[in-house]
């Protein structure tokens, strides 16, 4: 009498198609909720470029449009465009400092900065990294005190420490200078002073042989005057040099 045998999976295989099975469909899941992630943070972004933002910016009587290059680097970060990012975000620095209230200006200045520290620090760049958060945080404390009255002189002060070769004066005076200078009522009086401020931070740290901040400050400077006129006839020659060679790189 024949005995008719079952065939059967070994546990350990059941086990091992069970377990591909879960990863398979864990894997799914987890596409799906970066998916959702990711549509859920464009509609934020979305209204707050299209409906949010407008509406604040007109309330305070500002032009919507000096939030545009902001905008754009907001979704190129998003894109993981870094760079690209960067470069709008240069140019965004310049547009919010043409904002006339000053509770909105601090305030998008702000979220400047934190995109800026957002992009350099995916790019490995930490010292740029820091130094953006440390004017993020010294803008959003300078928004609770009252205005400064006393940025133009600061800043006079930090030129004569540069002159004078204090540098390390100069640096700290400049640094602050950028945070203060956001208290100047007069829109040309202000964004004037910020350029002056920035082509000081160049030589200085020129002077200092840091050249990678003195590339990041004269990218900054050509985004708001491709020319250099703002620096006048102040830059030292190695500075000059070396705004020709980032031209010739196309990096200005």
């Amino acid at each position: 009498m024949s005995r008719t045998t079952t065939s059967r999976t070994p546990a350990s295989a059941t086990q091992r198609w069970i377990g591909w099975g879960l990863a398979a469909v864990f894997g799914v899941a987890l596409a799906g909720c970066a998916t959702v992630e990711r549509t859920s943070a464009d509609a934020k972004r979305g209204v707050e470029t299209h409906v949010t933002a407008p509406m604040r910016y007109r309330i305070h009587g500002a032009d919507p449009m000096l939030r545009t290059n902001l905008d754009s680097a907001q979704a190129e970060l998003a894109a993981g465009n870094h760079r690209g990012a960067i470069t709008l975000l240069n140019r965004a620095l310049w547009d919010v400092e043409r904002i006339q209230k000053r509770s909105l200006r601090l305030g998008e200045l702000v979220v400047v900065y934190d995109a800026l520290a957002q992009a350099y620090k995916a790019m490995g760049i930490l010292d740029l990294a820091d130094e953006a958060r440390r004017l993020s945080r010294s803008l959003s404390e300078a928004a609770l005190r009252e205005p400064s009255p006393g940025a133009i002189e600061l800043l006079a002060r930090a030129r004569d420490a540069y002159v004078s070769a204090k540098f390390r004066e100069a640096l700290g005076g400049l640094r602050q200078a950028l945070v203060d200078l956001a208290d100047i009522v007069d829109v040309e009086t202000r964004i004037s002073s910020v350029a002056q401020t920035r082509c000081y931070l160049a030589f200085t740290y020129f002077a200092t042989q840091d050249r990678s901040r003195v590339r990041d400050e004269l990218r900054r400077l050509s985004a708001f005057d491709p020319s250099f006129d703002v620096c006048g006839r102040d830059a030292p020659p190695g500075v000059r040099a070396l705004i020709a060679d980032l031209r010739r790189q196309n990096e200005l």
